[in-house]
């Protein structure tokens, strides 16, 4: 079920005149239009006691929407735990901060750009990147660090090819011009998103614990300041796009105006400057511009410290001379912050934005009302309380079904009748190696990266001028969140610990981006309703906060709704980024598996067709936590070279993967099993490969493992050139590397990068 269509869709908007006095019916004809609730619309004439103007209407529609208000999550986010005791800043800041050790804080956060990647896909990931390192910018921090995790359709589809193509250009594109390393995320292909792709960008950024900034305007008199690109018409209803379902490709064109447009070059100087530029120049409060443009920041700030605000917007600064004054407010182009300054300040500060090559301009005043008031051309098109505006927007009530619907036998080949080398190439090909992608990426400017993508189970980013340390990880699986939602989130979860476990950080806090269909059809929004309540418990039970994040909904096209997806992006602290063990194991290094080895059916990659009904997510997290403090005692003292967790395509797979990154055979020996093909092949909970180089190690990680209550089976030894496993099956690095090499969407994306 798709939400209301937006106002661009409606030609009566443009007769209707954007200040004065509309009749009760106009006006509630007007909101149904912009895609205002009926309830919503009763809320807002309630609460003002009089009807909206054309242009209040508007600026409601885009604050309200589900990408600025969340009305229909807010209330399941309310569970999330989020107080941690090194959390310095969580959800409402611009980004999350966690306190990491010797006078430094980590600020990170994630948010999407999926519908903006569906149609232009290219700036849509390229602004995605730009948006989410302003969130970093805006708390104070220097970003040193970006990843992203994409969800593309099926891999030889012409569409997914052109979305593919794009979006890792666009990454690429933006963030190696600004300077950030990319440490590494998550590329999968998958026709369950055909025609909505999934672009979610995580980025970090390092900050003085003193010196982090707020958006709170609070000080009468103070002057708003909007710096960086002349606006134009770029991405106006942008918030509004991203609260609806997306149409068939032939809708994609009258879309494009909804897109922003990024200039990673301006958003380097635009960050110098904001960095560069602080409280002893007259600073008071800083907000980045990204959905609803001006609008949104003005009534944040305004709302945030209780106060109102005079906005001129004949003061700004244009790129193109005929913009209306509502696609001046409503305009999101990119390269842009609002900030609050000391009035004294004035000259100085338009000074510095300008030497820097960027305009500046200013736009208002800190006023004691309450009320943000908008001006055009010497009239009052707007006037509305500023809380109202920005938090008031009224709880959506959906309706959940009562039970979820068995899963229907996902599309996928049948293993069948195959052998086991013939499953293990056929999981390779489903988990291929996105290294061609990830490679075109800087993974090491800034020189603070220690493990990038592919190199450890988490990235690794060393603190400046010391030993110590950040780890960041990103999980989910959407497929098997569609299994079982409540599991399936629950697993996300599990498996960052376990990554953080493999490079010894300490798990201190985690940003969520959540990625669903349309909340207003019952078993979806169930689905939301399990996934949100499935990391919440997980969280709770192993004490770790949620900073922030993002949700997403309406994420379903003419193909179908996507299904439900948790991004579960990690933050660890390494006390030590030496001790980090690699992803690596070398020539006659001992493997074990640490965990038990199961055979029992479960969600995964192996799951038939036929089973799709009938199986969940194998999680346990008591035993995730013992192995996490199992791999922290063993790194601690030195006895793992390599670490890898196991998770999609289960145990013979990832054992297959650490061979072709090793560039090693192994010579492997399983117990005798009844179910050896769920065995290899099932993906179970607390289950980690490891490498030692000496029979010492060993003894030493079996006591370890054994105060821990944690399994340590011997697999053999790193060596040859063919994985073996005994009585299971032989086949060469170089076939199982041909296997996990991308399909054609993927190297046709990676053709693009390299152009």
């Amino acid at each position: 079920m798709n939400s209301p269509s937006s106002s661009d869709e409606d030609p009566q908007q443009a007769s209707v005149p954007l200040v004065g006095p509309l009749s009760s019916e106009l006006a509630a004809k007007l909101a149904s239009s912009m895609g205002l609730l009926p309830q919503e619309y009763l809320a807002i004439t309630d609460r003002l006691q009089r009807q909206p103007s054309h242009c209040e209407l508007a600026i409601f529609a885009g604050m309200w929407s589900e990408h600025c208000s969340y009305k229909s999550t807010r209330h399941l986010l309310a569970q999330l735990p989020k107080e941690g005791a090194r959390v310095l800043a969580g959800p409402g800041s611009h980004a999350g901060v966690v306190d990491v050790g010797e006078g430094w804080a980590v600020a990170f956060k994630i948010e999407s750009h999926n519908h903006p990647s569906a149609v232009e896909p290219y700036q849509g990931a390229a602004t995605g990147v730009g948006g989410i390192l302003r969130d970093i910018i805006a708390q104070g921090a220097r970003p040193c660090a970006i990843m992203d995790f994409l969800c593309f359709g099926d891999p030889d589809s012409a569409d997914t090819q052109r979305i593919a193509h794009g979006v890792i250009a666009g990454i690429g594109g933006y963030g190696n011009a600004v300077g950030v390393p990319n440490v590494g995320g998550r590329t999968q292909f998958d026709p369950a998103y055909e025609g909505n792709p999934l672009v979610n960008a995580l980025a970090a950024g390092l900050v003085r614990p003193d010196e982090q900034r707020h958006a709170r305007a609070s000080r009468e008199g103070s002057l708003l300041l909007l710096v960086g690109a002349a606006t134009g018409r770029d991405g106006v209803l942008g918030a509004a796009f991203a609260s609806e379902a997306l149409g068939d490709a032939s809708s994609h064109a009258k879309r494009r105006s909804h897109i922003q447009i990024g200039d990673p070059f301006s958003g380097k100087l635009l960050q110098e400057a904001i960095l560069s530029f602080g409280p002893a120049q007259g600073l008071l409060a800083t907000q980045d511009l990204g959905a609803c443009g001006i609008a949104c920041a003005s009534f944040e700030m305004a709302a945030l410290g209780a106060v109102g605000l005079d906005l001129w917007l004949d003061e700004v600064p244009l790129r193109e001379p005929d913009l209306t004054p509502l696609e001046v407010l409503l305009s999101e182009t990119q390269e842009r912050f609002a900030i609050v300054i000391d009035e004294a300040f004035r000259e100085r500060a338009v000074m510095h934005f300008q030497q820097a090559g960027l305009t500046a301009a200013v736009i208002g005043a800190v006023q004691q009302t309450g009320h943000v008031r908008i001006y055009s051309r010497g009239e009052c098109i707007a006037d509305l309380p500023a809380q109202l505006v920005a938090g008031g927007a009224p709880r959506s009530e959906w309706t959940a079904a009562a039970a979820l619907p068995a899963q229907t036998a996902r599309a996928a080949s049948t293993f069948d009748n195959k052998s086991p080398i013939e499953v293990l190439l056929s999981l390779l090909t489903q988990c291929s190696d996105a290294e061609p992608i990830y490679s075109q990426y800087d993974q090491t400017v800034g020189n603070k990266t220690i493990c990038g993508p592919g190199q450890a189970a988490a990235a690794v980013i060393r603190l400046p001028d010391s030993k110590r340390g950040f780890a960041l990880t990103l999980c989910g699986r959407g497929d098997l969140c569609a299994s079982d939602p409540f599991l399936g989130a629950q697993s996300a979860v599990a498996e960052v610990l376990r990554r953080m476990g493999c490079v010894g950080a300490e798990l201190v806090a985690v940003t969520d981006g959540l990625n669903f269909a349309s909340p207003r059809d019952p078993v979806q929004y169930l689905r939301i309703e399990r996934v949100i309540s499935g990391i919440a418990s997980a969280l709770r039970t192993l004490g770790v906060p949620v900073t922030g994040g993002n949700v997403s909904l309406y994420n379903e096209s003419p193909h179908g709704a996507i299904p439900p997806t948790p991004m579960i992006g990690g933050l660890g602290i390494a006390a030590d980024v030496r001790l980090c063990p690699r992803a690596v194991a070398q020539q006659g290094q001992r493997l074990y598996v640490l965990g038990t080895l199961r055979d029992h059916p479960c969600a995964s990659l192996y799951s038939q067709p036929s089973e799709a009904a009938s199986v969940v997510p194998d999680v346990d997290l008591d035993a995730e936590r013992r192995l996490y403090h199992l791999l922290h005692s063993a790194i601690a003292e030195r006895l793992l070279s390599a670490t890898k967790p196991v998770s999609r395509g289960g145990l013979l797979t990832t054992l297959a993967r650490l061979c072709i990154r090793s560039q090693c055979g192994a010579e492997l020996t399983l117990p005798s099993h009844h179910r050896t093909r769920w065995l290899l092949f099932g993906e179970y909970a607390a289950q980690v490969i490891v490498s030692v180089d000496s029979p010492q190690q060993a003894e030493r990680l079996s006591v370890l493992a054994e105060q821990q209550q944690i399994a340590l089976t011997p697999l053999g030894i790193m060596t040859g050139t063919t994985l073996h496993l005994a009585q299971v099956l032989s086949v060469d690095v170089r076939e199982l590397r041909a296997a996990s090499r991308l399909r054609s969407a993927q190297r046709d994306a990676e053709s693009a990068v390299r152009s």
